[in-house]
């Protein structure tokens, strides 16, 4: 096990950002959470898998809502819990379940969403397991190989920022779990935190994808090295985990709604340089799933899109500024993703897309 230091969690989260595809929560919210873990004293713990005794069980603690916080505030005057949510949902489950909670693993990847783990994970002070059930971020709860794989997502708790906890006993599966949590999350500023799946790791091990918070961390550090070389960031980040820039220009719109209890919307990117005078739309349910070279389907989920700034700082929506120079990178998916009933989760079709998946490296040379 390993004892992260700052330095190499600020990459995990960079890299989180980046492979949460523009969704997975927001960068500064996951940096100040750690930022307050850290200004405590205390320390996150990183675990290999094969570290993680079989009998020791397991929970998967994550955000559910928006992108962006409802605009009326169902709360009025009443105080915030006065602990983090993520961690009463975890408390919440453990006492529920009666078992000793040892290790607990990310809900999926991005800058809020690993922090929402990291933390309760701290405060508790059992380890993170290096895996999450994605690989990627994703907008639906039944997003999940443990939802392919059939895994009982109950009992489940549900805790929103004033301490409204919930314990869901039972529910008919992983779809109804997600309109029960996101109705939650719409009464709530668009916003609950969830624990599930408190099961021994070796009913987790063999579905989930392993070694993920490794490799953000190997993709936060391509970006920091090379920004510190003055590099092409968007180049660097491609080449850390076999993607591919796929599209550069200036943002020409970004339009979002926030639909029940998700942000939905598009960019439009004019080409530049090389890539002119093409155009590049970008479609996004919380996180960005489908986009179209001059009208035909390009890189598609669930395959991974990152949209990068000048900079080469990832953004997460609905934050692309118009008028931005930007790159688009994209990433193979984990090879759980692409089998068919991977793709019938989160591909084009369940997102009502008369689009097939096509891999990114046969659309582009990765």
């Amino acid at each position: 096990m390993r004892a992260l230091v700052w330095g190499e969690v600020e990459d995990i989260l960079v890299g989180a950002t980046i492979l949460g595809s523009g969704g997975g929560g927001g960068f500064a919210y996951g940096m100040d959470q750690m930022r307050r873990i850290y200004d405590s004293g205390r320390v996150v713990t990183l675990a290999a898998p094969e570290e993680i005794s079989a009998d020791v069980v397991v929970a998967c603690p994550y955000a559910v809502g928006a992108m962006t916080t409802a605009e009326v505030d169902p709360y009025g005057d009443r105080p915030f819990a006065a602990e983090h949510p993520s961690v009463l949902a975890v408390r919440a489950l453990g006492e529920h379940i009666g078992r000793d909670l040892g290790a607990l693993i990310c809900g999926e990847l991005g800058g809020s969403s690993v922090a929402d783990a990291f933390y309760p994970a701290a405060v508790l002070g059992v380890p993170i397991v290096d895996a999450d059930p994605v690989g990627r971020a994703v907008p639906e709860v039944q997003h999940s190989m443990f939802s392919i794989h059939g895994l009982p997502i109950s009992p489940f708790s549900v805790v929103n920022e004033i301490g409204d906890t919930a314990i869901f006993t039972t529910v008919a599966d992983d779809e109804r779990a997600e309109a029960l949590i996101r109705a939650l999350a719409v009464a709530s500023r668009n916003a609950v935190w969830v624990a599930d799946h408190a099961l021994p790791w070796s009913n987790l091990r063999d579905i989930a994808v392993l070694g993920t918070i490794s490799l953000a961390e190997r993709v936060g550090r391509a970006r920091r090295e090379s920004v510190e070389a003055a590099q092409d960031v968007a180049d660097a980040v491609a080449a850390a985990v076999d993607g591919v820039v796929v599209f550069r220009g200036i943002v020409t719109s970004s339009d979002w709604r926030d639909a029940e209890g998700f942000t939905v919307g598009e960019t439009t990117i004019e080409g530049a340089d090389a890539w002119a005078p093409s155009t590049f739309r970008v479609w996004f349910k919380n996180e960005n799933l489908l986009t179209w070279r001059d009208g035909v389907p390009d890189v598609t989920c669930p395959d991974l899109i990152c949209i990068l700034d000048g900079d080469g700082v990832p953004v997460t929506n609905p934050g692309v500024v118009k008028g931005s120079h930007v790159s688009v990178v994209a990433f193979p998916s984990a090879s759980q993703w692409r089998t068919p009933e991977g793709i019938k989760s989160l591909g084009p079709s369940h997102f009502g897309f008369d689009v097939d998946f096509v891999p990114v490296e046969l659309r582009h040379q990765v």
